[in-house]
């Protein structure tokens, strides 16, 4: 079921079944990391309930499934129109049919953030009956963006929540959220996909050649978001400088200025990532493994040395810095001190 969906076979059979038997809970948690189609997964749930073929999987023919699905497809267009209103949280409730609300979070350059306007807003239309179909849903993205009072708005829905009414909460951080909240909701998680199930659809979906899906899929984490936002020439030139900074990791000047160009970098998570796979590849040579099954295989003449050095001896403690790195940016932590403390570990 939900054959749009790429991997998470197991999930789409449980939610399939539960749609197909009208039995879909009332609150539903889907958790997962980044780009692995949680939200694609909500829409097309609803897209399942509100079918006129019956409950099950879309149609695609029918009234509800076409305006639905067009909605969809025209999702920039309406995000973008509803943040030009800033005066009017609302907006970012995006209508996608009378009975389908999507509620995204605003952001600014210090926060993303869903208010409790939104969140009020919701919670009266999942009190009313259905305006067209047989039952409505409401899917919040990126959940735990709620503030506190947002929160504790929700509440209320979930206590007392009409038998017409469906709310998907879509999260990649289900911590974030209150107990009570996780605690009334049927939750699944959405891990990362295989590489091999990414490649494949990369290569015969999407048309990408053999050697591009490989290098997306080995280096998106699982994530086919990630892996579709993937700009391989970016990559290599970000890549190259990386290699250079692996290079050069025992002279201290070197490693001064190698923190400064990565503290001044937009992709800073991006670069974080990168310099993982460099790292993974260098110890898994070390090892002894083959050239081919390198993540960056088509640099394997300068990860050769690199394993057989200081940088292969340390890699997986290092690796584990960056991951360590990464985290600390997502807070508040200073971006130069992070890196020049990565730098320092690489040279150590």
């Amino acid at each position: 079921m939900f054959a749009e969906i790429v991997g998470h076979e197991r999930i789409r059979d449980i939610l399939g079944q539960a749609v197909r038997a009208r039995r879909l809970p009332p609150a539903l948690l889907l958790s997962g990391p980044d780009g692995v189609g949680k939200r694609t997964l909500a829409l097309s749930v609803a897209r399942g309930v509100l079918c006129e073929a019956g409950p099950g999987e879309p149609c695609g023919a029918c009234s509800h499934c076409r305006r639905l699905g067009r909605s969809i497809g025209s999702l920039p267009a309406l995000r973008e129109e509803a943040t030009e209103a800033t005066d009017d949280p609302v907006r970012l409730n995006l209508r996608l049919h009378p009975d389908v609300v999507l509620v995204e979070p605003w952001r600014t350059a210090t926060r993303t953030e869903i208010k409790v306007a939104q969140v009020r807003d919701l919670v009266g239309e999942a009190m009313g009956h259905p305006f067209e179909a047989r039952a409505r849903v409401f899917v919040i993205d990126e959940a735990h963006a709620m503030n506190e009072q947002a929160a504790n708005a929700l509440l209320k829905s979930l206590e007392e929540p009409p038998a017409t009414s469906h709310l998907i909460l879509v999260t990649g951080a289900p911590q974030a959220l209150l107990p009570t909240i996780r605690s009334r909701c049927q939750a699944l998680r959405m891990g990362p996909l295989p590489g091999p199930t990414l490649e494949a659809h990369l290569r015969d979906r999407c048309g990408l050649g053999a050697a591009e899906a490989h290098l997306r899929a080995a280096l998106a984490g699982g994530s086919l978001g990630a892996a579709l936002a993937f700009e391989s020439e970016d990559y290599r030139e970000l890549r190259e400088d990386l290699l250079a900074i692996l290079e050069s990791a025992g002279r201290s000047a070197d490693r001064l200025e190698a923190a400064e160009r990565l503290a001044e970098r937009d992709d800073a998570a991006l670069a974080l990532t990168a310099l993982r796979s460099l790292l993974r590849d260098a110890a898994v040579l070390r090892l002894g493994a083959a050239k081919e099954t390198l993540l960056n295989a088509d640099v394997a003449d300068r990860l050769v040395p690199l394993s057989k050095g200081p940088v292969g001896e340390r890699a997986a403690e290092v690796a584990a810095a960056a991951a360590r790195t990464r985290i600390a940016l997502r807070g508040n932590a200073n971006k130069l001190l992070v890196m020049d403390l990565l730098m320092d570990a690489l040279a150590s």
